[in-house]
C-alpha cells in the first residue's frame, strides 16, 4: 500500500522559509553575542526592536519562494517570521539567564517575562513578516 503524496500546490517552500529566517537570525545572534562578550548582556533586552528584522524576512521569503500562489508565499513569510521570533526568544532566555542572580521572589516574574518574550516574539515577527509579504504581493498585482 502506497502512501498518498502531497500535491505540489500544498507543499511549502521550506528552503525559502529557513533561508530567510536563519540568515537574519545569524545577524542578531552575532550582535548579541558580541556585545554580551564585551560585558553588556543587557543588550538582549532590546529583542522587541529586533522583531523588526521580520519585515526583511517577509520580503526575502516572499521574493525567493517558488510557490505558485500569493497566499502560499504570504503563509511562508509568516512561518519564516515565526521561526525568527522563536529563535530570538530562545536567545533572550539563554542570555537573560546568564545576566546575574535573580531574587527568589522575582523568579516567577522572570519566568513569565521569558515566556512572554518567546510567545510575543513568535506572533509579532510572524505578523510583521506576513504583512510585509502581503504588501509585496499587492505591489506585484498592481504591476501586472
Amino acid at each position: 500500500m502506497a502512501f498518498p503524496t502531497i500535491p505540489p500546490t500544498w507543499a511549502l517552500d521550506g528552503r525559502a522559509i529557513l533561508d530567510a529566517s536563519l540568515r537574519l537570525f545569524a545577524v542578531w545572534l552575532v550582535a548579541v553575542v558580541g556585545v554580551t562578550l564585551a560585558g553588556y548582556p543587557g543588550v538582549v533586552c532590546v529583542t522587541p526592536m529586533a522583531w523588526l528584522l521580520a519585515l526583511s524576512v517577509g520580503l526575502r521569503c516572499a521574493s525567493r519562494s517558488v510557490s505558485p500562489t500569493p497566499g502560499r508565499r504570504i503563509l511562508e513569510a509568516g512561518l519564516a517570521g515565526a521561526v525568527l521570533g522563536l529563535l530570538q526568544g530562545v536567545l533572550f532566555v539563554v542570555i537573560s539567564a546568564r545576566m546575574g542572580e535573580i531574587a527568589p521572589k522575582e523568579v516567577v516574574s522572570a519566568i513569565g517575562l521569558s515566556a512572554g518574550m518567546v510567545c510575543m516574539g513568535v506572533f509579532a515577527a510572524a505578523g510583521l513578516a506576513a504583512f510585509n509579504a502581503w504588501l509585496l504581493e499587492q505591489r506585484r498585482d498592481r504591476s501586472t
